[in-house]
């Protein structure tokens, strides 16, 4: 492990930013920290540009990530969340047509559930056809909080 990082968030609690190799290859919210901090520049910078976001100063990240795993087909759905502008929703099915699958949408929940880099690549953005919230591993409620910070 080349670095990590914790913030911590009064409401949605412990947020882990991990850098493996060459890039941050993992942001997710704990309940108690995993281990001591290490700091790298990357984990630094995205500790910062993560505080900014929650303090509605930042709308685009700068930092780089790297998915260390995942399948092509699950690494083409990420990007296409990464995508996705601050403060824009898409549904399941918007995000299958983005990557040129109409017909994988639940294929597209699935790989969006294994999404290593919250916040970041932000799965809480795509949501039910109906406009539901709906999946999201670290909570609906942290899906919902996202979302009304960015309006």
């Amino acid at each position: 492990m080349k670095g990590r990082a914790y913030l911590k968030h009064d409401y949605l609690g412990i947020v882990e930013i991990v850098e493996e190799v060459d890039g941050i290859s993992s942001i997710s919210f704990l309940d108690e920290k995993k281990g001591p901090e290490i700091f790298s520049v990357e984990v630094i910078k995205c500790k910062k540009e993560i505080e900014e976001y929650f303090e509605k100063k930042r709308t685009k990240f700068t930092i780089k990530i790297n998915f260390k795993e995942g399948t092509k087909f699950q690494r083409s759905c990420w990007e296409a969340m990464y995508d996705i502008p601050y403060g824009k929703t898409i549904s399941y099915s918007e995000e299958a047509i983005a990557i040129n699958n109409p017909k994988a949408v639940r294929a597209v929940g699935g790989a969006n559930g294994k999404n290593p880099i919250s916040i970041v690549v932000p799965w809480h953005r795509v949501i039910g056809k109906s406009g539901k919230l709906t999946g999201f591993g670290s909570g609906i409620w942290r899906k919902e909080y996202l979302l009304n910070l960015e309006k």
